[in-house]
């Protein structure tokens, strides 16, 4: 079993999934506006494609469909879930089995998706008890419903397993996925619901429509009320997504990227209110109402710009993270601009072409990284690394950053380059600086290898800009070696070990300290 992985951060594949993004985007919509179409259909009346206007007019929804990460097709995955079992006129077997398919997919793509997956099996099974089904005929839905599961991912899952040796992706543990932090969570919670405010009525508008429904015999009630689909629709609705907000997105902590959890039940949330209204109110006031609610989406819009706003210490308003959570649009396109990482890695992968290096990648750097194309790419934070993801910490902090490498587990893996980024330690002869083309890249040198150090002097000449650490150790053997208490010597000895003898054959050098701790 492969204790560290050694991917290659692929800009290609961030294209692709952009345009993927893109696609599963207007999927979803269009779902939500069949979905619409049809209730409009039923009651003969035409009814505002609320569901729909409100994704294209939510700013965070757009965001995320250009993200190039899997938020758009994984929100499409439980669109297209929702749709097939609800509002499809498929034959049951074949919905059953679509669903499932769908959802073991939405598993596949994101391990969340376990949670709604089990939660459906669970309202499945409630729904056929209420109706009295018999045991044989529940047995039979299970089997149809979950049948891609067994066909596909208990497969998948045992591979899987038997590969990495762990029961969920490595990102699950580096994200601390197991532990609980609702006070971020909810924060984070709140994040999103201040902007778009609108979506607060989630939890004032079903227990209008729910309340009177289910008065008197409430058993018998909920059985009457779910035998209408679009009815069932709607409860599912209000279940999942408060069992997603409370059990996933608040119990994790949020994420460190503002609304990425939970724009996937964003049209779930806008299809509660839509159909709470279309129960609540008259046909003739529903559009009006829904209008109004639309027009919302302009102050929403201008509260969610400045919900990362700040002033800095002169008193000047400048875009910033709010506590964790950060405006991943904002960071990619102007805090560290994505055009900017492909030059680097580009200019360094000409600088670093046939030497054998190895490079650490910090926050955002994955595009720099691949352009970069190293011998080795270490990610800082554990996502290619199972050592670090499973990692124990003592103390919380910054969700999705709080693992990660040690500079002695880096110096011991033998990386060699940090660039453009806070250094890991704050010993003044790591620190360097590489001119290439119109570039001024400030480096640290995390572990001294002679071979290399020599061919970049050779490429670049006065481009190099470094502490020679032979000269330095000269010089502290001359001056320092016999004057420095012996537990100064050792510590000396012991980081001087780590980032250059333990890498070069050195023994001259090596054993004057050795000789003088003994």
């Amino acid at each position: 079993m492969p204790y560290t992985i050694n991917t290659k951060l692929n800009y290609n594949h961030l294209t692709k999934n952009k345009t993927l993004g893109i696609i599963s985007s207007i999927g979803t919509l269009t779902l939500f506006s069949i979905i619409g179409y049809k209730i409009s259909n039923k009651h003969n009346v035409f009814i505002l494609p609320f569901v729909t206007l409100s994704l294209a007019l939510n700013y965070d929804y757009n965001i995320w469909a250009t993200s190039g990460l899997e938020t758009s097709f994984y929100t499409f995955l439980l669109g297209v879930s929702f749709y097939t079992f609800f509002f499809s006129d498929l034959k049951e077997n074949t919905k059953l089995m679509l669903t499932g398919l769908f959802l073991i997919l939405a598993m596949m793509t994101r391990p969340d998706a376990l949670l709604i997956t089990f939660g459906v099996n669970g309202l499945l099974v409630l729904n056929q008890l209420l109706n009295k089904t018999k045991l044989s005929k529940i047995i039979s839905m299970l089997l149809f419903f979950n049948l891609a599961f067994f066909i596909i991912y208990i497969p998948y899952f045992i591979w899987r397993y038997n590969y990495y040796g762990f029961i969920f992706p490595n990102t699950y543990y580096v994200k601390l996925g197991n532990e609980t932090l609702f006070s971020k969570g909810f924060f984070y919670l709140w994040l999103y619901f201040k902007p778009h405010f609108t979506s607060f009525l989630i939890i004032i508008l079903p227990p209008l429509v729910l309340w009177p429904a289910l008065q008197g015999k409430p058993l018998a009630r909920l059985k009457e009320y779910a035998a209408d689909k679009w009815n069932a629709a709607f409860l599912t609705s209000i279940i999942v997504v408060y069992a997603y907000l409370i059990l996933f997105v608040a119990k994790v902590g949020g994420d460190f990227m503002h609304a990425r959890f939970i724009i996937p039940i964003a049209p779930f949330i806008y299809f509660i209110i839509f159909y709470s209204l279309l129960n609540y109110f008259s046909k003739k006031n529903l559009n009006i109402i829904l209008a109004v609610l639309l027009l919302c989406s302009i102050p929403e819009t201008q509260i969610r710009a400045d919900v990362f706003k700040a002033p800095d210490k002169d008193g000047k308003i400048i875009t910033t993270l709010n506590r964790d959570v950060a405006d991943e649009q904002w960071v990619y396109t102007t805090y560290l601009p994505i055009e900017n990482e492909m030059k680097l890695g580009k200019a360094l992968h000409k600088t670093f072409e046939g030497i054998d290096a190895n490079l650490l990648v910090r926050g955002g750097q994955g595009c720099m990284a691949y352009f970069a194309n190293f011998n080795y790419e270490q990610e800082y934070h554990g996502l290619t690394d199972t050592l670090i993801a499973h990692s124990k910490i003592t103390q919380r902090g910054r969700i999705g950053h709080e693992k990660h490498a040690t500079n002695e587990y880096l110096q011991n893996k033998g990386i060699q380059f940090l660039f453009n980024r806070s250094p890991i330690t704050k010993d003044q002869y790591k620190y360097a600086q590489l001119e290439v083309g119109n570039f001024k890249i400030r480096t640290e040198i995390i572990t001294y290898n002679n071979k290399i150090i020599e061919q970049l002097k050779q490429r670049l000449g006065d481009g190099f800009k470094f502490t020679d650490f032979q000269l330095f150790l000269d010089d502290y053997i001359q001056n320092k070696l016999l004057a420095v208490s012996k537990a100064e010597l050792q510590k000396d000895y012991n980081d001087y070990y780590l980032y250059y003898f333990k890498h070069n054959d050195d023994k001259v050098r090596e054993n004057k300290f050795l000789e003088a701790l003994k």
